[in-house]
């Protein structure tokens, strides 16, 4: 065989492994264009009090704002922040605060001054309580920037449409893209009756309606982590039913590797030696003052960190100054803002456990439970 002949046959080859692969990415594509899941996912929630959500996993504003509109006349409160909030569920809280968690993936501490200033602005007769999050361990208190216009009005949610022919082409061939289509093609090939699921999955806007193994009614709008409960409950908070918690001989380790000079939470002490940006404590500032003209309060807190984490960090030569000097800095802002601040990092002071996190920085709802209760033991916190 010649080499012009056997690079046409490697060419043909490649096409027709490929081909089949574009052509079902790009009709998982159309299918997302076609409904506004964002929509049809809210109006399902708020009928059913289930889990659910729309994709994309990784940006959760859409349906978090639309589902904000339909809790308003049911909450009085808020709590902001990033995926290490998603876990505070509203039953962490006393009968007459009411919350709804609009924590969002890597939402960060400028975005969130954003959503509480719209927030403040239009909803003061309503939300009387905000919960903002100091994450210093994902590096948000030493970020600085200006404030971007924040519009959590339902209108500006966009319905879907089509992508440019260039784009749908470039993300149908994507290594992502890819991957899920073969966990899709498990899925199908698995269900009981593969033609509905693959008519679920590439026509429909999504699953059939099942039950999680608490009982909660759950209906899958994305084409990930189908049946397994994974999502946002009626509360806003989330379920991470496709992670694993920490187990009690893993914790060592996991503790171990992020209280390193090298892990992620050492590396953002370091960076800029633990002191929290002055153009972010203006905008808090800010913030504080509009909250105070609304008659708003406002509770700030630091994540719960797994147990010990917190400890070491602060005993260590690396990063102890650093993280004792942005505590100090926080503390000392919210004395003089007279803003209530709780310190949640050292989670085992509130009986956290290192099974009640699925990693360092990610508690879970019986951690948060636990912090919340000791939070407003002392109900001179908030009125």
């Amino acid at each position: 065989m010649t080499p012009r002949a056997y690079t046409t046959w490697i060419v043909a080859g490649c096409l027709a492994l490929l081909a089949p692969v574009l052509a079902l990415n790009l009709l998982l594509l159309a299918n997302d264009s076609r409904y506004d899941k964002n929509r049809l996912a809210s109006r399902w929630q708020q009928e059913t009090g289930g889990v659910t959500y729309a994709p994309p996993i990784n940006n959760n504003r859409a349906f978090k704002t639309l589902r904000l509109h339909d809790r308003l006349g049911d909450i009085n409160a808020l709590a902001f922040g990033s995926s290490t909030v998603m876990s505070l569920t509203a039953d962490a809280f006393p009968g007459d605060v009411r919350v709804y968690n609009f924590a969002q993936s890597g939402n960060s501490l400028l975005s969130v001054l954003g959503e509480a200033g719209y927030v403040l602005t239009h909803w003061p007769e309503r939300i009387r309580t905000l919960f903002i999050p100091l994450d210093w361990s994902l590096g948000f208190t030493y970020q600085s920037g200006a404030l971007q216009p924040t519009d959590l009005a339902a209108e500006q949610v966009p319905p879907p449409g089509p992508l440019p022919v260039v784009t749908a082409l470039r993300e149908a061939l994507s290594l992502p893209r890819i991957q899920e289509l073969g966990a899709i093609l498990r899925d199908i090939v698995r269900a009981d009756n593969p033609r509905i699921a693959a008519q679920q999955f590439f026509v429909e806007p999504g699953s059939l309606p099942y039950r999680c193994a608490d009982g909660l009614p759950a209906r899958d709008f994305s084409t990930v982590h189908r049946g397994l409960c994974n999502g946002f409950r009626a509360d806003g908070s989330a379920t991470f039913a496709d992670q694993k918690r920490v187990s009690a001989a893993e914790a060592p380790a996991v503790i171990a590797r992020a209280a390193s000079a090298s892990s992620q939470y050492a590396l953002a002490l370091a960076r800029t030696q633990g002191e929290p940006d002055a153009q972010l404590l203006q905008h808090l500032e800010a913030m504080a003052a509009l909250a105070r003209s609304r008659g708003v309060q406002i509770l700030l807190f630091m994540p719960p960190l797994i147990p010990q984490l917190d400890a070491r960090l602060e005993a260590s030569a690396h990063s102890g100054a650093r993280l004792r000097q942005t505590k100090a800095v926080f503390r000392q802002w919210a004395q003089q803002q007279q803003v209530p601040f709780i310190d949640g990092g050292p989670s085992e002071r509130y009986g956290c456990l290192p099974t009640e996190f699925i990693d360092a920085h990610h508690a879970l709802p019986d951690c948060y439970r636990k912090f919340m209760t000791q939070v407003f033991a002392d109900r001179k916190v908030l009125p």
